[in-house]
């Protein structure tokens, strides 16, 4: 109770971080939307729903994965996409990610992933598969030299 002498009300607590819807777009393929924050806490919830969406995509139709109202993505989230389209790869569907926000192209570029993980713009966008623009900022994997000269 408080001190008022009325009783204190719990608050809700989310079960998960993660908010995940999925539509299928007929012949254009299953769209999984999520929101929120894709790390090691909501990995297995993610995975489940991703399989769920993998068994239900024929060979002709890709699999658009919509990370756009994504806050964070972790290396769990990195190493669950690239799960994701190795499984993809081996049933013959193609995975389409769709992002533009810097919570998830920065980790993508940073760790050398943008040319397996193609971003999207859109929805609409990776459906007639039309990947975002390299700004040319991105980082590569390739090993820092110093000219002993200028130093």
């Amino acid at each position: 109770m408080d001190t008022a002498g009325g009783a204190v009300s719990e608050l809700a607590i989310p079960n998960s971080l993660l908010g995940l819807t999925t539509e299928c777009y007929g012949e254009a393929g299953v769209v999984v939307t999520v929101s929120g924050e894709i790390d090691l806490s909501t990995r297995d919830e993610l995975a489940e729903h991703l399989n769920t969406a993998l068994d239900a995509v024929s060979p002709t139709q890709p699999l658009i994965v919509d990370l756009s109202e994504v806050t964070f993505l972790g290396s769990a989230g990195l190493a669950l996409l690239l799960d994701t389209q190795d499984v993809a790869v081996r049933r013959g569907v193609l995975l389409r990610v769709v992002a533009t926000q810097r919570a998830v192209r920065r980790p993508v570029e940073a760790v050398g992933l943008a040319d397996a993980l193609p971003l999207h713009a859109t929805v609409e966008e990776a459906i007639a598969d039309v990947p975002v623009p390299r700004s040319g900022n991105e980082l590569v994997g390739l090993p820092l030299q110093v000219d002993s000269a200028i130093l």
